[in-house]
């Protein structure tokens, strides 16, 4: 073994800035001799002459693994050179040594490499000491340079010679899996390596998505592990203009390949059959005794294992790798399924010729990254088109032209682009369609379908149900085709398992998009099929638009409807929408919900008139997210107006307008009108018990509502013992585990409270719980929210540890089901908060303040009620703390507006924290 020049190699991503050099100064003044190279190298050539010059003459490699690491080619030669040559000699580990800066080791390959005991980046100059140090130490134990570092040349190739694409980005984890797939018979070098039989490994997945690249690039990568050579045969199975050749003929092209791969051995094969050549190539690949890589490119669908076994390696010195875009070898040979490149990936692809010019672009660049679905191809096309974009904005602009949906500009992408990798197909449209071509009725269904849907995982239940629909199919024979349609588009690699979801499948939005532009043969089918998707799209959400602990079943349906539809052109259009708009208000996106119930609302208006029903029902349902979004007024102004009408159309007495009224009533309440209000619910009551009598399920809950107002006006006995004439009714008509009776029963409980029965209240509030516990589950928010009344009531009695207990238990409930961001979530942290601050724990009341408050601004907007009553709350915690400077930001940023609003503008709960924070400046202004 020879004298190493160097003790170790330092292999970083320039982009990582100093931080690796001031690694290197620390590693010199430990007495160690740091190999560190002068400039960023890229091209081959450099590389060659970096790791020749200084790899060969070093002990160690030592990896500054940052983010950026595995996305420079030329840290990804260099690594793989240590690990493949200290890999001769047994552990890699050894010589190969890992400093991470970044909190989780996940992109840190091969796996050995994480598994060791990489050391964290230091922090300051104390550690960085400690790290030289150590390394210092491991580095004594080693002796001699890396054992099997030769100069790095391209392998020798036979049957093509490609140099690599200066394009190529990321995929180290898969060029690792690659390599642990043909060597996972006789190298035990990756813990999670599946063993493969014979030395064989596949790539597969969608056209374009970089399999051939990727092929080529980890046989240039290495090519140290295979000083025989590298042989590249193609099987023309859907990129080239030979595509369509019989079996016949493709076996032919083969037979030609391997006489030109035997001759280039020096092997003479005038008048050898085919047999006889493959018998020579095995035995000249046998008699140089060299590990040796066996390509074969793009293997077509279709092929049983005797055609497939005729394209492997003649040798078994030589591994054999498959490229395809078949999902139909799996049982043949273990593979990779390549999917899109990373977001990160994506992106260097995309600006690797032309670079943003300032954030915003950077923005947009990567929104479009996003857009062509880190495809591989259409982010290389789309790059090279961009050199040539004259636009100020070219990646703002592309975006633009890219939504258009009457012309496809990725079809003038390829005319701008340059030439490509491997002799690549630029049209992305042809590349996608050669396999949807061969596809058959069923699979082509599903892409249509697929092509009018949201890039989501399309579930079989809704592909079943669309079949059934629109063919007038028995349920069974619409599962059939769904079942036949994921097989096919599957197998082609057109769609992918969607996750750990088995009954999902994803198409690539580029796949889609061929379909759209490209597969014109039959637009009523597409119609037909997107028709019936709507009305099933519907029924579906309508199932569980209304419960939230139902809204997973239906996720993927709501993003579907949403991309469906977004202005309506039908009845069943509008429909659709009205139930994302439930939807979205079950879950607290008011916002959203209003945005879509305006646009049914417009389309019922137009199409079924301002009094029909149905526009009655929508500017109802409009009206009730205005006020959960604090517009009072606004929804105020809708609900007089339906009134108006319907007491028009149908009269006074119809359900329909007394249930107008009752909205008002309640409107006119959370405004501070208590006397009006309770003026329209008595007259309401009594048109309800006139015509439906005391018992209706009508008229118990407008008692209910009256209570309730006669509480607000603090007329307590009397709310009181309405709400208990209310109880009897309703457990007589309803039973006692009806969700009215037990609303009712909570209504009373919060009367006995503000009575002082503290006792009285929490025994029927637990009542109240231990019923909707067994009847709903302890998850459901009618659960959680008596959960949180119970909490409330026992702080009052000054058990405030009990109540802390049940308040967690109750946010966790809301935040699992509800999400982060619903009203009754936030309501839930604020009311922990306050019990946090009555026990001193100021400092986790302010932590979820702060966090309430920030969510508040953002989900429901800087003037909701909610908003001003989390930072009143917050406010009062940071002057308890005496932050007076975090006080003073929230008071003027959130509160002051209040002062400048006519109170009459805001709701009664509004202008509570009005009336508060003016009494605060007054107090203030006194002292």
């Amino acid at each position: 073994m020879g004298v190493a020049e160097y003790d170790l190699f330092l292999s970083h991503a320039w982009a990582d800035g100093g931080r690796p050099q001031q690694l290197a100064e620390a590693l010199t003044n430990a007495g160690l001799r740091v190999w560190l190279d002068a400039a960023e190298i890229n091209d081959f050539a450099s590389i060659t002459r970096a790791v020749t010059e200084g790899l060969a003459k070093s002990k160690t490699l030592l990896a500054y693994y940052s983010k950026t690491y595995p996305l420079r080619r030329a840290c990804q030669w260099e690594l793989t050179a240590a690990f493949l040559a200290a890999q001769a000699e047994g552990d890699p580990r050894r010589r190969v040594l890992v400093v991470s800066p970044e909190k989780k080791p996940d992109h840190i390959h091969p796996i050995e490499l994480r598994d060791a005991k990489f050391r964290n980046a230091p922090k300051n100059d104390g550690e960085l000491q400690e790290l030289a140090e150590a390394i210092r130490k491991q580095v004594a134990t080693i002796d001699g340079p890396l054992a099997d570092i030769r100069p790095l040349t391209a392998p020798n190739w036979y049957g093509m010679t490609p140099v690599g694409s200066t394009r190529f980005v990321g995929r180290m984890k898969e060029m690792w899996e690659i390599h642990s797939l043909l060597h996972a018979g006789d190298v035990a070098q990756v813990s999670y390596a599946a063993a493969a039989t014979g030395g064989i490994g596949r790539i597969s997945g969608l056209g374009g998505v970089g399999k051939s690249l990727l092929a080529e690039e980890y046989a240039l990568h290495f090519g140290a592990a295979y000083p025989g050579g590298v042989f590249w045969v193609r099987a023309y199975g859907n990129d080239d203009a030979t595509a369509a050749q019989v079996p016949e003929q493709r076996e032919a092209l083969r037979t030609d390949q391997m006489r030109r791969v035997a001759e280039r051995l020096g092997v003479s094969t005038q008048g050898m059959t085919v047999e006889q050549i493959e018998g020579e190539l095995a035995r000249k690949i046998g008699s140089e005794g060299k590990p040796c890589l066996w390509v074969v490119d793009d293997v077509p669908n279709g092929l049983d294992g005797e055609a497939l076994r005729r394209w492997f390696a003649p040798h078994a010195l030589a591994r054999t790798l498959l490229t395809t875009r078949s999902g139909e070898y799996g049982s043949l040979t273990n593979g990779i399924d390549l999917s899109v490149l990373t977001p990160d990936e994506a992106l260097q692809l995309l600006t690797s010729r032309r670079v943003p010019a300032g954030m915003d672009e950077g923005v947009q660049a990567r929104e479009l990254a996003k857009d062509l679905g880190y495809h591989a191809l259409a982010l290389d096309v789309t790059a090279s088109a961009l050199v040539s974009s004259i636009s100020a904005e070219p990646f703002g602009d592309f975006r633009a032209k890219l939504a258009r949906p009457d012309k496809d500009v990725l079809a003038l992408a390829e005319s701008l682009a340059d030439a490509l990798p491997n002799g690549h197909e630029k049209s992305i449209a042809q590349t996608m369609l050669r396999s949807i071509r061969g596809l058959g009725a069923e699979g082509l269904d599903f892409l249509r379908l697929g092509s009018v849907l949201a890039v989501a995982p399309i579930p079989a239940s809704l592909v079943t149900a669309v079949f059934e629909k629109s063919d007038k199919l028995s349920h069974e024979d619409a599962e059939e085709r769904a079942s036949l349609a994921f097989r096919q588009v599957t197998s082609a690699s057109l769609a992918e398992i969607a996750g750990e979801n088995q009954d999902a499948r994803s198409v690539h939005t580029l796949v889609s998009r061929a379909v759209r532009f490209n597969e014109k043969s039959a637009p009523h089918r597409t119609q037909a099929l997107r028709a019936a998707a709507v009305e099933v799209l519907g029924s579906e959400i309508a199932k569980a638009a209304k419960d939230p602990r139902l809204h997973k079943q239906i996720e993927f349906h709501v993003a579907h409807a949403r991309h469906v539809v977004a202005m309506p052109e039908s009845l069943s259009e509008a429909s659709l929408l009205g139930w994302v708009a439930r939807y979205d208000y079950e879950r607290g996106s008011y916002a959203s919900a209003r945005t879509l119930w305006m646009r049914e609302l417009e389309f019922q208006r137009k199409v079924l008139g301002p009094e029909h029903p149905e526009t009655l029902t929508s500017m109802n349902n409009l009206a009730n997210t205005l006020i959960n979004q604090g517009n009072l007024a606004g929804a105020r102004n809708l609900q007089e107006q339906t009134l108006a009408i319907r007491r028009r159309v149908l009269g006074p007495e119809h359900p329909d307008t007394l249930n107008s009224m009752s909205g008002l009533a309640s409107t006119l309440a959370a405004q501070g009108d208590l006397r009006g209000s309770r003026n329209l619910k008595e007259e309401t009551l009594a048109i309800e018990l006139r015509v439906l009598g005391p018992r209706h399920p009508r008229t118990i809950i407008l008692m209910d509502n009256l209570a309730n107002t006669l509480k607000q006006q603090g007329d307590l006995a009397n709310a009181r013992k309405l709400q208990e004439v209310v109880i009897a009714t309703s457990r007589d008509v309803f039973g006692l585990d009806h969700p009215d009776t037990l609303t009712s029963m909570n209504n009373l409980a919060l009367t006995m409270e503000a009575q002082g029965d503290l006792a009285g209240a929490r025994r029927l509030q637990e009542e109240v719980l231990s019923i909707q516990r067994r009847v709903h589950g302890p998850e459901h928010p009618s659960a959680a929210v008596s959960m949180d009344n119970l909490a409330s009531t026992l702080k009052k009695q000054g058990d405030l540890v009990a109540a802390r207990k049940l308040q967690e238990d109750t946010l966790a409930i809301f935040r699992r089901v509800l999400g982060p961001e619903h009203p009754d979530t936030l309501i839930s942290t604020n009311n922990l908060a306050a019990t946090l601050s009555a026990l001193r724990d100021l400092a986790g009341a302010r932590k979820l303040q702060e966090e309430t408050l920030a969510i508040s601004r953002r989900a429901l907007g800087p003037e909701h009620p909610g908003t001003s009553n989390s930072a009143w709350n917050l406010f009062l915690t940071l002057l308890d703390l005496g932050d007076q400077e975090a006080a003073s930001t929230v008071l003027k940023r959130d509160l002051l507006w209040l002062l400048n609003r006519d109170p009459a503008t805001l709701g009664a709960a509004q202008r509570e924290v009005r009336e508060d924070v003016a009494r605060f400046l007054k107090n203030v202004g006194s002292r």
